[in-house]
């Protein structure tokens, strides 16, 4: 269902203050995408009359977002506009103005608060309008070729001939592929194209539902009645922060160590000076050992380490920026993988904590 948006916003303030980003993913994430954005003046009731009668010739839904001090003035200017006083209404602050081939959204930014404007009117307004409901299916997976998840999409997307929608988007190299299914797809048709994506993306593939990478690593700890140690160093305790952050986890998390430092490598983990000496503290050899002197401390069943180089600037060893070490142990072995992440800084080390979280999630599945 093709969407626009006219934003209201203070020519002055830099976009990376607002927080209106969450909104638009809403409204992609429920198969309704924001085709285009018009961003105007918060305070100038004539380009949003003329852009709102423009996009309306194009687009049967256009969503207005504003602050939420300006509601009450945004509203009187759109029902002028609109030459209606028809409107749909809720205490969260959202309105809706039906119109005769879809309706304008009028829901605000900027604050805790603001989502509910759009999960809890808008969205379900433009599901009542759609002439098909859609149900879901979520499929997760870490490493996913963006080429393949393309190709994947398109071919189901002919299979399906309108009956099934699409939307994929990735996060740090973790890939989310929303199926969307109307109530006249018949059964095979969603079971085989869903069936499809989980062959195809088998390796990197972790969940056919919701449940992000580190509640999925939880719950499967508890179920195998095993504990997890993790010692970090580039990563700097993002691992320890996304385990920690499931409800629960203290049951199956025994500890964190931070190791950045090689002298804290060595007298927390037992890294030896030799390897530090010799492969440096980004090495396949570090890794290991982290790894090891988790598990060897009888703590632990599960084990994860990373050792890397976030960048900007290489280490002493001159290795590329964005060459990391993952090891994954358990009390039978360590496995070390090794990885040149692009990026920034912080998409270096985010992209380092979904692949540790899910290599120790595939490896416990093997068990």
């Amino acid at each position: 269902m093709k969407t626009a948006c006219i934003l209201l916003r203070n020519e002055n303030e830099l976009l990376s203050n607002v927080e209106y980003a969450a909104i638009f993913d809403e409204f992609l994430k429920n198969g309704f995408p924001v085709s285009e954005i018009r961003m105007l003046p918060e305070r100038d009731d004539l380009p949003l009359k003329t852009s709102l009668k423009a996009l309306q010739k194009e687009f049967p839904f256009v969503l207005v977002l504003t602050k939420k001090e300006l509601l009450l003035s945004v509203r009187e200017a759109l029902k002028t506009a609109l030459k209606t006083d028809k409107i749909l209404q809720d205490g969260t602050g959202a309105t809706v103005f039906p119109t005769e081939n879809g309706g304008v959204l009028l829901a605000y930014y900027g604050d805790e608060h603001a989502l509910a404007c759009v999960t809890g009117v808008c969205l379900p307004y433009l599901k009542n309008r759609s002439q098909t409901a859609f149900d879901r299916i979520t499929l997760r997976a870490v490493g996913a070729k963006e080429t393949l998840v393309k190709d994947l999409i398109n071919q189901a997307a002919k299979l399906g001939d309108g009956k099934l929608r699409f939307v994929s988007f990735q996060n740090y190299d973790e890939t989310v592929v929303e199926i969307m299914y109307s109530d006249n797809a018949s059964k095979r048709l969603v079971d085989g194209v869903v069936g499809t994506f989980v062959e195809e993306l088998s390796e990197s593939l972790y969940a056919v539902d919701d449940t992000p990478l580190e509640k999925q690593l939880v719950e499967l700890l508890k179920i195998r009645g095993k504990k997890i140690s993790v010692a970090e160093s580039f990563t700097g305790g993002g691992i320890a922060k996304r385990i920690s952050s499931v409800s629960g986890a203290s049951s199956v998390y025994f500890e964190g160590v931070n190791t950045y430092d090689e002298t804290s490598k060595m007298k927390r983990l037992g890294v030896q000076a030799l390897t530090l000496n010799t492969l440096g503290a980004v090495s396949d050899k570090t890794a290991y050992e982290m790894a090891a002197g988790l598990l060897d401390s009888g703590d632990c069943d599960v084990a994860i380490s990373t050792t890397g180089i976030a960048g900007p600037n290489s280490d002493r060893t001159g290795a590329p920026v964005g060459l990391s070490f993952i090891g994954i142990g358990t009390k039978e072995k360590v496995y070390v993988y090794r990885y040149v992440f692009s990026g920034n800084r912080k998409e270096i080390c985010e992209k380092a904590i979904n692949y540790a979280l899910f290599l120790a999630y595939k490896h416990l599945k093997k068990e």
